[in-house]
């Protein structure tokens, strides 16, 4: 028996926990997930991507995205570069090594 779902104006087929669909004149075979994603990466971008493509993808566990709070702001580290950290002040975006960003707290007094 074949189920057939919808999505973003695709139809997307399913027999024997295989599913296919018809993306950008291609036909594309795959997990629900894969296939969902090919669609929507279609839809967005007019790139064709095979849902193998989005499978091979892995999603790392984040480090432990540490902050401190100093003076009453908060400053978190940057986890793409290690040693750095951030915090907005007035909307803008400060970043460095935690004793400087502490030593302009200190001379621009800031604190909340």
């Amino acid at each position: 028996m074949k189920k057939r779902y919808s999505h973003r104006g695709h139809s997307i087929e399913c027999r024997d926990d295989i599913y296919t669909s018809l993306v950008g004149g291609r036909t594309v075979s795959g997990s629900m997930l894969g296939i969902r994603q090919c669609i929507d990466w279609w839809c967005d971008t007019r790139i064709f991507r095979r849902p193998a493509e989005f499978e091979r993808q892995t999603f790392g566990t984040s480090q432990a995205h540490s902050a401190e709070t100093y003076r009453g702001i908060q400053i978190m580290s940057d986890e793409k570069q290690p040693g750095l950290w951030y915090i907005l002040v007035r909307g803008q975006l400060l970043k460095g090594p935690l004793p400087k960003i502490k030593q302009y707290i200190d001379t621009h007094s800031l604190s909340r």
